[in-house]
């Protein structure tokens, strides 16, 4: 009995098959824990992709909470039925208020997904959770300055979409919420000046002159009274051509000037007038007139123009000088802003720094015009021209004719715009109608060096999308969680 027991340990014949046996087991378990890991990370991602899809939907929906909870509960239901997925799920919906009303949408959902292999050691399910939560940008103040081109080149067809396009802007960012009190808008229509309105002539960072009064001088002429006529008499001229009108530049926009319609030949009774001969003395005054502050503003000398700092250095106010429609300064009332943008004039030529500078001093706490210092708040510039700079300083006023400087500084003035950091300011550039590659160079460069973005628009509609996305930017939801 001995020496059989002793065989049969001794032979390995059955050993390969008995060790492979042994082992197959746990590689076999290892690759389904692998399989079994690959569906469930699918899952999640299917789950997750569906809940993220149904906040973001439901907290884009202005309506009540059970209307906000049935477009995401269509949103969430449609990703899962599109990627296949056919476990069951539970899912909560949640709608976020504030005391001001909606800020945003919650989805949880939580399925069990049936495990292939991992059954067979004791786990038949692995449970998948996922939580999205999208708020919308109402959730924080925002401060928007739009700046606005109405130079001479803006008249017409240009100026009239332009006001059409902001007052829509305004419809859109209004409508997606309740929470105006979180909204301030202010405008700064610019063109070679910027007028501040006459209320600021007396703040401590202006400096305005008296207005004064020309002298006045008298003097006496010699005349001869008219009498009547003699010689009267028909006279013919020959026709007249036409005349083409010719081209002429004006904010650096062609426009047509000049030429005659012509006028055929014809026959007309001509007189002679007649005068007295006895002379007499007559006086005559001239001069006396007033040369008055209308509100417009110049620049202070370099490189404070390119500067919103240190106002022991006033901005200059500018005599006898008139520029476009005033400021609105930031306000809740968007009826203001809105009587603002549609008062809008043309007059001018162009100096993209003055409007940047004030779109920046709009937007900045502290002098000149204070805004808002809330932590949180959102800083927004939108810019609108149509051309190149067609002006420049010479100090205070800004009728040089020196593009290259100008747009110097227009450079300059937008490198410090980005270079704020305590008070951040994210500038959208939009080039309406523009054919200056250098300037649409600048503008781009300005956008994105603040975090904005540049828009060609090169007509009405696409001026109006442009600024549909600029407010989709600005309060478009997003995943917070």
């Amino acid at each position: 009995m001995f020496t059989k027991l002793r065989s049969f340990f001794a032979d390995r014949r059955g050993n390969v098959s008995i060790m492979f046996g042994l082992t197959l087991l746990p590689i076999m378990g290892a690759a389904g824990a692998a399989i079994d890991y690959s569906r469930t990370s699918g899952s999640k991602s299917i789950v997750n992709a569906a809940a993220d899809a149904g906040a973001l939907a439901a907290a884009a929906k202005q309506g009540t909470a059970a209307e906000r909870e049935a477009v995401a509960r269509a949103v969430f239901a449609a990703n899962l039925q599109r990627a296949g997925y056919a476990h069951p799920v539970n899912v909560t919906y949640t709608n976020l208020t504030d005391a001001n009303g909606n800020v945003g949408f919650r989805v949880e959902a939580a399925s069990a997904v049936p495990t292939l292999f991992s059954h067979f050691v004791g786990s038949s399910n692995v449970n998948v959770a996922a939580l999205s939560e999208a708020r919308s940008g109402y959730e924080e103040p925002v401060e928007l300055v739009f700046v606005l081109d109405t130079t001479d080149s803006m008249e017409g067809d240009r100026i009239v979409n332009l006001k059409s396009a902001v007052n829509n802007m305004l419809d859109d960012i209004t409508s997606r919420s309740t929470r105006t009190n979180m909204l301030k808008v202010g405008v700064v229509p610019f063109a070679q000046y910027v007028n501040v309105g006459l209320g600021q002539r007396n703040a401590p960072w202006i400096d305005v002159p008296a207005d004064y009064q020309t002298p006045v001088t008298t003097w006496t002429e010699t005349v001869y009274d008219f009498v009547g006529w003699t010689n009267c008499r028909n006279v013919s001229y020959p026709a007249e051509p036409f005349v083409p009108p010719g081209t002429c530049m004006r904010d650096g926009r062609p426009r047509q000037c000049g030429g005659s319609p012509g006028r055929p030949a014809r026959t007309e009774n001509v007189c002679d007038p007649v005068y007295s001969t006895v002379p007499r003395t007559e006086t005559r005054t001239g001069g006396g007139d007033w040369v008055r502050w209308d509100g417009c503003v110049g620049s202070r000398t370099y490189p404070l123009n390119t500067r919103d700092s240190d106002y022991g250095t006033r901005i200059p106010g500018i005599l006898g000088t008139s520029c476009a429609t005033p400021i609105q300064n930031l306000t809740t009332d968007i009826t203001s802003v809105r009587t603002t943008v549609n008062a809008l004039v043309t007059m001018g030529e162009t100096y993209l720094p003055s409007g940047l500078i004030w779109g920046k001093r709009m937007l900045s706490p502290g002098e000149p015009l204070s805004a808002s210092a809330t932590p949180g708040t959102r800083k927004i510039m939108v810019l609108v021209t149509d051309g190149r700079n067609t002006k420049s300083p010479t100090y205070p006023l800004n009728d040089g004719a020196d593009e290259t400087l100008a747009n110097q500084l227009t450079r300059e003035t937008c490198g410090n715009i980005a270079a704020d950091r305590v008070n951040p300011i994210a500038v959208f550039t939009v080039a309406f109608e523009m054919d200056g590659l250098e300037t649409k160079t600048i503008l781009t460069n300005c956008a994105r060096a603040s975090g904005g973005q540049f828009f060609d628009a090169a007509n009405s509609e696409a001026l109006r999308i442009a600024f549909r996305d600029i407010a989709n930017a600005i309060y478009g939801v997003k995943l917070t969680h």
